[in-house]
């Protein structure tokens, strides 16, 4: 089971960067001391921290909200150290991300699933014909937090939860 963990925090701060091709690479996880809380996201003038997550089936987590910024939607996820939210978080990350997300039918978490997909229909067609697919497609671990952020493409994507991060200032 250690050799799992260590595998694990060893794959997911290695060389994982976000973007890929000749965009800018923009590192997914980032090893850090620093412990994040809802209250960093509520300080911050724009940011609309609008629903608190049941976490009780979600592993490890603290803590999961939804947040508004800019109009684009974003979860976050906390947990106790940064070695627990690669862990504990890795995996339901993963699933709930990219083009290939599990967002409807068997997903690892349900809470807040309707949150995590959008309604992608081609043009001149009903309402009723959706077809689902993931709202986030990337996320960044930073410290203790699990960042989920809305975008077009993946760039896109991790350009918003680099932003959103530059908001929460830094402790003095």
């Amino acid at each position: 089971m250690f050799a799992i963990f260590v595998a694990l925090i060893g794959t997911a701060c290695g060389s994982d960067s976000g973007a890929s091709g000749g965009e800018s690479e923009v590192p997914r996880v980032v090893a850090s001391d620093r412990i994040y809380t809802v209250e960093d996201f509520r300080g911050v003038l724009g940011v609309k921290v609008v629903k608190d997550y049941d976490i009780d089936e979600l592993p490890g987590a603290l803590e999961a909200w939804n947040a508004i910024y800019n109009q684009l939607d974003y979860e976050v996820r906390f947990y106790p150290t940064h070695a627990a939210a690669v862990a504990e978080g890795t995996l339901y990350a993963d699933s709930v991300t990219g083009e290939d997300a599990v967002v409807t039918g068997d997903v690892l978490w349900e809470e807040g699933r309707k949150d995590r997909r959008k309604c992608s229909r081609a043009a001149q067609t009903p309402h009723s014909s959706c077809s689902y697919s993931a709202r986030y497609l990337e996320y960044v671990i930073r410290g203790n937090m699990i960042l989920f952020c809305e975008g077009d493409e993946s760039p896109d994507a991790f350009t918003n939860c680099e932003n959103m991060l530059g908001l929460i200032a830094e402790p003095a």
